[in-house]
């Protein structure tokens, strides 16, 4: 089985057989090792945010900032203001959970706050029930998970904060450990999170900074993979085209050999051998290509675009030079409004007027 999304603590459940390499995993890690932080942002450039906000954050966290991971997370604004979420979580957490995944031989490529898996409806406030903790998200990208005590106080004052109480969503095996003031403005199942098949924002990715080199390393095996099948694959098809032609040119030799032996039969005398039918065909062929390579000078095209702009000139060609990339053209008798603008695409176009001779010079541009 290969494993692509799951709970940290149910990595026990995939544990690798004998043989089995090393697979790669999105993980959901518990909120309750997780802090969100609102600030407003920094007006310093923002290249310069993340050395900046451990320290703005140092007297909100109260632990030594060498030791905490911040994750910038998306702006807004309110009433005016940008604000900036900051997720912030412990080395240490983050160092232990790649240990419990590496142990259960999973590569982890996101690991996600696992309150983000409950799902989000504006104006709605959802709630599951989790191992003793109660999991809780309130927007895109914010929630929290608490015990039942603590998480039932928060969300009351969540619903008594704006004009409009949102509406609930909770999921909890036992309904009887509702309070009874939020028991009838709420939605009740005994639903369970399907932590595979849950959407995993990874915009909350904690993999960044020291830690991003976990999914830096699965990708390096990923692409290593996918260029090894991609060669794989041209091989074959390399392989596939050399006997469709050695086919091809035995079904042609057939073919030639029952003209041959047609034409023999209706006609008496002397007849083209099919080595010369051949050549004669790849030589008129070559000279076809020749023929278009030819229309294809810069001399040609030039001509080619002055056609609308010569055409009813009543004027009469003195001189026509031509080199890899420069035509100059010198006409008498241009008549009045002629070759005063002259645009033809691919070439820049000079004009002089001199001794009633008027000269064209067209410079081929370079493609960009």
């Amino acid at each position: 089985m290969t494993l692509s999304v799951d709970h940290l603590y149910h990595l026990d459940q995939h544990l690798l057989g004998g043989g089995e390499t090393s697979r790669a995993a999105a993980l959901w890690v518990p909120s309750q090792r997780v802090t969100v932080h609102v600030i407003d942002a920094p007006t310093a450039p923002q290249r310069k945010w993340l050395e900046l906000i451990p320290w703005i954050l140092e007297d909100r966290i109260l632990q030594p900032v060498d030791e905490m991971h911040f994750v910038l997370g998306a702006s807004s604004l309110v009433a005016g203001k940008k604000q900036l979420a900051v997720t912030v979580i412990s080395k240490q957490d983050m160092r232990e959970w790649l240990r419990i995944a590496d142990n259960a031989g999973v590569t982890a490529t996101a690991m996600v706050p696992d309150y983000l898996a409950l799902p989000f409806e504006s104006g709605r406030i959802s709630m599951a029930w989790r191992e003793g903790q109660f999991l809780v998200r309130t927007a895109t990208d914010s929630g929290f998970s608490a015990p039942a005590d603590l998480a039932w106080l928060m969300v009351r004052r969540l619903m008594t904060r704006g004009d409009l109480a949102p509406r609930l969503s909770i999921s909890l095996p036992d309904s009887s450990l509702i309070p009874e003031d939020l028991r009838e403005a709420a939605d009740i199942n005994a639903a369970e999170i399907d932590w595979q098949f849950a959407h995993m924002p990874l915009s909350a990715n904690l993999l960044t900074g020291e830690f991003e080199q976990q999914s830096s390393d699965v990708s390096s095996s990923s692409w290593l993979s996918s260029a090894a099948l991609l060669v794989l694959a041209l091989v074959l098809g390399f392989g596939y085209l050399h006997l469709s032609n050695i086919h091809l040119e035995e079904g042609i030799a057939e073919l030639e050999a029952q003209a041959g032996t047609g034409f023999s039969n209706v006609f008496l005398g002397q007849r083209a051998k099919p080595e010369d039918i051949r050549s004669s065909g790849e030589q008129l062929m070559a000279d076809m290509f020749k023929q278009r390579e030819s229309l294809q000078a810069p001399i040609m095209r030039a001509l080619a675009g002055l056609d609308s702009a010569m055409s009813n000139c009543g004027c009469e060609l003195e001189s026509l030079d031509a080199t890899d990339s420069v035509v100059t053209l010198a006409l008498k008798n241009v008549a009045r409004g002629k070759a005063q603008k002259t645009d033809v695409q691919g070439f820049k176009v000079d004009r002089k007027v001199a001794d009633g001779v008027t000269t064209l010079t067209l410079r081929e541009v370079a493609q960009r």
